[in-house]
Formats: structure tokens, sequence, C-alpha cells
């Protein structure tokens, strides 16, 4: 970086990386909660923070953001733009989540910023363990391990089969590379409830299955992984060891 960042370019870059991981954190835990809305929500969207005051029933309200700066004066503006001109992070006027008729100054954080920030902060980053795994991808895995031979079912439609949603199980379905294949297709004629039911379409219902493979390797890495992802519900794989639970056998497509 050319030259140092002033104290109040630390200041707003340090509560913007606080509010950030805020944010991450409330983002991984909307599925298990209910906000099914929230759990949808890119990347792209979630991690941009409104920086101003909203206005409600019960009066102006700052945001996270402008709070965690110690509020706001004409030059915050600027120093959103210094930070920007640094590549630390962008600047967007948009609607705001919940409130699309208040349009505000959204900040994202770039790569970048979120590194220098915690370099700021004395933060260094842990080396990845051994066998660690994307947290999309052990959330897959435990899914369907704890569903063992029973599957994973699109009962309620949407395609998020065990709270993960279709575009990464197809990451998983369709990889190519050298190793095998953790996950299947599968599909079981509909129960009479079902074909009664408005949410299920056609005379079959399509699940995705855990493969042996992807039992050994959910064996293999449940260890460091669990301790990466705590809040992920991921059973001892030495304590219990899941089996089919009866329901309509499945077929691999």
């Amino acid at each position: 970086m050319a030259e140092p960042l002033n104290d109040r370019q630390r200041q707003y870059l340090l509560a913007a990386l606080e509010v950030d991981q805020h944010q991450e954190r409330w983002h991984k835990l909307a599925f298990g909660r209910g906000d099914f809305d929230e759990s949808r929500r890119p990347a792209s969207d979630w991690r941009a923070l409104p920086f101003g005051v909203l206005h409600g029933l019960g009066g102006p309200i700052p945001t996270m953001l402008r709070t965690e700066c110690q509020g706001a004066d004409e030059g915050s503006g600027s120093t959103w733009s210094a930070l920007a001109r640094r590549g630390l992070l962008t600047v967007q006027h948009r609607p705001t989540y919940r409130h699309p008729d208040q349009p505000l100054p959204h900040i994202t954080l770039t790569a970048a910023g979120r590194k220098h920030a915690r370099e700021l902060k004395g933060e260094k980053p842990a080396p990845k363990p051994k066998g660690a795994l994307s947290r999309a991808t052990w959330k897959a895995l435990a899914a369907g391990y704890r569903a063992g031979d029973q599957g994973l079912w699109d009962e309620r439609g949407g395609s998020w089969y065990g709270g993960v949603s279709w575009d990464m199980w197809l990451l998983l379905l369709r990889f190519r590379g050298s190793r095998p294949r953790w996950f299947e297709e599968v599909s079981r004629l509909l129960t009479e409830e079902e074909r009664r039911s408005a949410l299920v379409l056609g005379h079959r219902l399509h699940g995705v299955q855990i493969t042996e493979e992807g039992r050994w390797k959910y064996e293999q890495a449940w260890a460091v992984n669990h301790q990466l992802h705590p809040d992920i519900e991921a059973p001892n794989p030495n304590a219990s060891v899941p089996s089919a639970k009866g329901g309509n056998a499945a077929e691999s497509v």
C-alpha cells in the first residue's frame, strides 16, 4: 500500500470488518433458525453493508455500520471513497435489504480490504489444516451422512436438500476430478399423500444419497471439519452409524 491509513480510515475499515464478520455469522445460521430468505441471499448481497439511517415507525434507526463507526458526518463519504480508491472496499448506492424504499450507500469489503483490516487488528490467517473442506461441502456431506440410506428429498419444493442449495449439489454430483463420487442422484415413486400434495409434481420424487465413498470421506474428515464448523450438525461416526429408516426404496438415477 502506497501510504499508511490515517486514524479515521483505520477506524472505518476496522468497523467494516467487524460488521462484515457479524453479518457472515448471521447468514451462516439463517437456515437453522428458519430464515430462508436470508439463507438464499448471495454473498454479493449480504456482504454489502448499509451505512446511514433507516426510518421506521419507531423513528430513525442507524445501521450497524454507522453505529460501529461512531456516527457519521460530512467527511464520512470522503473517507469511504479514499478506502475505495485503495482497492480495500467498494461503495454502491442501492436499495436496502427489507427496506427497498430507503436506498443507502452500501460498503462491501474486498478480499484485500478484509486481509488488511485483519492485519491492522494483529490477526494472522491460520494455516488451513489438512483435510479441511469448505463449509458448504462439509454441510452437504454431513447432511448426506445423517440421512444414510434414506437419502435426502425435496418434499417441500425449492430444491433445498438437507438445507443445501441445488447449485451446491450440482457441483458435488458433477465433479469430474480424480476423487470418487460422494453422492448420487436417486428417485422413488410418490406416496399417495405426496401425489395429492400441490408441492410435488409428476409420479416420482427425486433426491440425493451418499455413496460408500462419501461415507468413507465423512468418517475420515469428521475430526478436522467438526472442529472447523462446530455449528453444523455432524454426528460422530465413531459413536453411531446411520442406517436405513424405512420408507420407499430409492433407485439410482
